[in-house]
């Protein structure tokens, strides 16, 4: 379409691709939108704030990419979709919100990603780093887009940066003062082709970095390509980086070395898995403040984790819920179930469903076995999940989220948990993970 020719093309609009819209528009650049549904979600704002702007609907490959000035890609789009893969190939240059912002910004970053624990990693951080005295954004994946924090954001230190293995594929430009991937376990199996292929982007993060943090029990994790400085987490008693979790004494403990840094009993947030987050972050903050992160210890233990991860709701009639709807794959909600174990004096019931996104449920029956009184599965993929699971434990499957509430309701009993870790996307019967926390919530809260 000639009316994209030399033109700035968002891909994608809603929260992002809005983001990319304010920014490219405040440095004067002729822009528009293209965005395959009919409605997309952003459109009367941008439809207000910037009239000239146009946005066109429909699928890609009925456009012309290929004499567009620029592509910004949000990060739901894959790259590979073939009207943007001919524009790359015809020399279009393809970027996201995170590679604008790289090429911005000139305060030191620091950048998180991993399957697991980025949004509890990067606020611990965040928290952390104020403590010491620095004036911190957080932003990115965790829900403020970095171009608006940019743009809002004044006086930054330290920017510190959830990204996702969407945002990844589109940037090239940052260079992070510490680079951290956390682990790489089975996600967004729909767009990519192997595990393999998803770690290669999530490995995108190490690229000119300064330092690279990984977990040193997790090989998708390390840098495959020399880091100057490369800072290993986690391990065992025998073979570890510096700060690792000892598990060998009760209760266990973040160790720096030989010498125990806090213990399970201080902090506010639970399981062993927040342990190892923990251990990530104390990593990164010793590189970062060379060596001075004790200051910012009582930051940490106050920390009370996040909504919707892991977080307790309600005890009623000596049932405790929790919502973890974080939980958006598999490997989420198996360690959310080993972050319980310990904890639960009677029956643990496990609510989980919605849309599998290709992922294979084995690694979940595999947790469940021996730990799980009851599945109830809901959603899209409700049978998938009941045919890997029905082999370890018993799994009942309704239609809705508050359907399995209702259910279990019924048959809990005090002293057990139920565990609301539904390893799915939300977009079946919900508009985010946020909206089915809510409704979670609301369900366990309501009539009874």
């Amino acid at each position: 379409m000639a009316k994209l020719k030399d033109k700035h093309v968002v891909i994608g609009l809603g929260k992002t691709g809005l983001s990319c819209v304010r920014f490219l528009k405040r440095l004067g650049c002729d822009v528009a939108v293209i965005d395959t549904r009919s409605e997309p979600p952003g459109r009367e704002e941008l439809e207000q704030a910037y009239s000239d702007v146009k946005l066109y609907c429909g699928e890609l490959d009925q456009f012309d990419l290929s004499k567009a000035r620029e592509l910004v890609v949000s990060p739901g789009i894959a790259i590979q979709t073939p009207a943007i893969a001919k524009a790359v190939a015809a020399g279009v240059p393809c970027s996201g919100d995170v590679e604008l912002f790289a090429k911005s910004v000139a305060a030191p970053v620091i950048a998180v990603t991993g399957s697991n624990g980025k949004s509890t990693v990067v606020s611990i951080i965040g928290k952390a780093l104020e403590a010491l005295g620095y004036n911190v954004c957080v932003a990115g994946n965790i829900g403020l887009p970095v171009l608006d924090a940019l743009s809002s954001a004044i006086d930054v230190d330290v920017w510190v940066l959830e990204l996702s293995s969407f945002q990844l594929e589109t940037t090239y430009s940052l260079r992070a003062k510490v680079a951290v991937n956390l682990n790489v376990t089975e996600d967004h199996m729909d767009r990519y082709g192997s595990l393999d292929e998803y770690a290669m982007a999530k490995q995108r993060i190490f690229e000119g970095c300064e330092a690279a943090v990984y977990w040193l029990e997790d090989h998708r994790s390390k840098p495959i390509q020399g880091a100057r400085t490369q800072l290993p987490f986690g391990g065992d008693a025998a073979t570890h980086g510096r700060f690792y979790v000892n598990t060998e004494t009760q209760p266990w403990a973040v160790m720096d070395g030989t010498r125990q840094v806090l213990s399970a009993e201080e902090l506010h947030i639970r399981g062993g898995h927040n342990l190892l987050n923990v251990a990530a972050c104390l990593t990164v903050l010793a590189e970062f403040t060379a060596g001075h992160y004790e200051k910012a210890l009582p930051a940490i233990k106050q920390f009370s984790g996040l909504p919707h991860r892991c977080q307790w709701v309600a005890d009623i009639d000596g049932v405790t819920w929790f919502n973890d709807s974080k939980g958006t794959n598999v490997g989420s909600t198996v360690a959310a179930l080993n972050g319980l174990e310990g904890g639960v004096k009677g029956r643990l019931f496990l609510i989980a469903g919605g849309e599998g996104k290709g992922a294979d449920f084995a690694p979940l029956a595999d947790a469940a076995q021996g730990r799980v009184s009851e599945v109830v599965v809901y959603g899209r993929d409700a049978q998938l999940i009941h045919n890997s699971l029905s082999r370890v434990v018993p799994v009942q499957q309704v239609e809705t989220m508050q359907q399995a509430v209702s259910l279990i309701r019924g048959k809990a009993v005090a002293g057990d948990v139920v565990l609301f870790s539904p390893a799915c996307a939300s977009f079946d019967q919900f508009r985010n993970y946020e909206d089915r926390g809510y409704q979670f919530v609301a369900a366990v809260k309501g009539d009874r």
